[in-house]
């Protein structure tokens, strides 16, 4: 028995030395990483070439380079030491130089460039709003970039001059205006829109553009708040506005199908029908004013049942 209990001692005994190995590492491993988080930074930001030198140092491998970079940002910016603002800059704007038709990054970029975990100066601002408007003329249909300037623009820049402050404003809302028009944008960005255009003093635009984006929105719920916030601006019931824009959306729909097709409905509501390539002297004595067939009045409530019928197409 005494020489039983001897072999089982010795066969735990490695065992339990490992386990208590195990146990020091890893208490040695927590309190070596605590430490090393209170050690300063060797370099806060990856290197990335400038615009001007990131053609040269690729020796012709451009898109390769610009490859490497983005996926080096995204190893940077999902890391855990804290990417920066000028460090994303830095190699979203190099990507932009060697590879400008490289848009999935300036998307990215849009919103990681001022993340909400980053401490962003105003001269970061603008270096980003310079980014992000030249990556627009490369990319115009592309609503992230509007919509992400104009937000800076709205909701970052400050100023102490207040007639620098308002512009601010004017370009930023211009921005996420043209925004809300581009294929994808979510169309309840528009409420917003009017809201800062009523505050500019542009209600009248602000009505404007929402009736526009009623015209064209098929999602209900977002549909649903644009015809509210008209509703509130025109002070006109929002039924009689839904019953009004339900007769100019099938009358919209039936000149786009007619005149261009080819065309998203956003695209046709900026652009319009086709011009012809001659005109007729008689419309030259034509009124300034086209005229637009008038919508009959919303038809009264239904005797015993309490609500209205159906629009129907004129």
């Amino acid at each position: 028995m005494q020489y039983d209990r001897g072999v089982r001692l010795t066969a735990l005994a490695a065992p339990l030395a490992a386990l208590a190995l195990i146990v020091g590492a890893q208490q040695v491993g927590a309190s070596a990483n605590a430490q090393r988080k209170q050690w300063p930074k060797d370099a806060d930001e990856p290197y990335a070439p400038s615009a001007t030198a990131a053609p040269l140092v690729s020796l012709g491998y451009r898109e390769a380079l610009a490859d490497w970079l983005y996926v080096r940002a995204l190893a940077y910016f999902g890391g855990d030491d804290g990417a920066t603002s000028p460090g994303v800059q830095h190699l979203v704007g190099a990507i932009a130089a060697l590879d400008p038709g490289f848009e999935e990054p300036m998307s990215w970029g849009a919103l990681a460039m001022w993340s909400a975990t980053m401490e962003v100066s105003q001269d970061d601002y603008r270096n980003i709003l310079t980014l992000l408007e030249a990556a627009a003329v490369r990319f115009p249909q592309n609503y992230k970039l509007a919509q992400r300037a104009g937000e800076i623009y709205v909701m970052r820049m400050r100023s102490d001059d207040p007639a620098e402050q308002r512009a601010f404003k004017v370009k930023g809302t211009e921005l996420l205006s043209r925004a809300v028009h581009l294929p994808g944008a979510p169309r309840s960005l528009g409420t917003y829109v009017a809201h800062l255009q009523t505050e500019l003093g542009q209600r009248d635009k602000a009505i404007r553009d929402l009736r526009e984006l009623v015209l064209y929105t098929s999602d209900a719920n977002a549909r649903a708040k644009l015809v509210a916030k008209l509703a509130k601006l025109t002070q006109v019931s929002s039924e009689t506005l839904a019953y009004e824009l339900d007769v100019e959306r099938v009358r919209f729909e039936t000149r786009w199908q007619a005149e261009r097709p080819e065309l998203s409905a956003a695209m046709f509501a900026v652009v319009g029908p086709p011009i012809r390539p001659w005109f007729d002297p008689a419309d030259l004595s034509a009124p300034d004013v086209a005229f637009v067939e008038p919508i009959e009045p919303l038809p009264p409530l239904a005797d015993d049942v309490g609500e209205l019928p159906p629009p129907t197409a004129p």
